[in-house]
């Protein structure tokens, strides 16, 4: 009887030690699945989710994403995903600080503009790649469709554009919330997609994101044209407008606030495995 307990012990020991790539790998043959069961079920590639599995972090998109990846896993095997983000913190990849070095008074530099501008282009270089990683690998569309929101189906009637209106007359405080290094960026560096707080046009509806964690949005008008497209970091508020419906898309739902022409909306009614899909009319 002995042997036994230290045996369990023991194997508890191992389990609570193990990284957390290891514990959801052991987890997952403990329920007879593959990784290509994973990700099938998760939306993920089979190469992600060895990656997470054997602690490769910088293979990965980035430290939001990856946090995102293992809280779903978790979630699947029916783990804390809590205790295994905690454990898992501290080894995730940051980002080098650079610092710059003064131009020398002796040698003639360009404005700090072109350079601030270089800096604007390579962020959103890296926010093309990380949207593209997402869509092949991870914003797979479902079968089902997603139900129409009730609670703002009812369009004006043709006669008085009043919501248009209504959607003008906001606080402009909303806009100086806004200032994000990539909104600025050129259009020929950066292929996202931004619309964001332009004057609301007559038959367009405006959305309002309120950003409490970094989270990636994309949104579609009525001709199934990109509208928006970036990832938003924490802090930020976005102002959108455009023709309904408009079919949304939201990473990190949970640290997202949506109004839609005046109206707050639910995230979490449309949210499955932290990503919201929803339609507005």
């Amino acid at each position: 009887m002995s042997v036994a307990g230290d045996s369990g012990s023991a194997a508890a020991g191992e389990m609570t030690d193990a990284t957390p790539g290891t514990r959801l790998g052991r987890a997952r043959e403990a329920q007879n699945l593959t990784a290509a069961d994973v990700a099938r079920r998760l939306k993920l590639s089979v190469w992600q989710i060895e990656a997470l599995e054997s602690g490769r972090y910088d293979q990965l998109p980035g430290p939001v994403f990856v946090r995102g990846f293992i809280r779903n896993y978790a979630r699947l095997l029916k783990l804390d995903p809590e205790d295994l983000l905690h454990v898992v913190a501290g080894n995730l990849p940051q980002a080098a600080s650079r610092r710059e070095a003064p131009p020398s008074p002796d040698i003639p530099f360009p404005s700090s503009t072109g350079w601030r501008w270089q800096k604007y282009a390579i962020g959103a270089a890296v926010v093309v790649t990380v949207l593209a990683v997402y869509e092949f690998y991870w914003n797979e569309p479902e079968k089902e469709a997603e139900p129409p929101v009730a609670a703002i189906s009812d369009p004006p009637a043709p006669s008085s554009p009043q919501p248009a209106a209504s959607a003008q007359s906001a606080p402009p405080a909303a806009t100086s919330a806004v200032a994000a290094p990539a909104a600025r960026a050129p259009s020929s560096a950066a292929s996202t997609v931004q619309n964001s707080d332009r004057p609301t046009a007559p038959g367009e509806r405006e959305l309002r994101l309120v950003f409490d964690e970094d989270s990636w949005v994309e949104i579609r008008d009525r001709n199934d044209q990109t509208i928006f497209s970036q990832l938003n970091q924490a802090g930020t508020v976005r102002r959108i407008s455009g023709v309904p419906p408009l079919s949304i898309v939201v990473g990190n739902a949970q640290g997202v606030r949506m109004t839609y022409a005046g109206r707050d909306i639910d995230l979490a009614r449309h949210t499955k495995i932290d990503v919201a899909r929803l339609k507005l009319e």
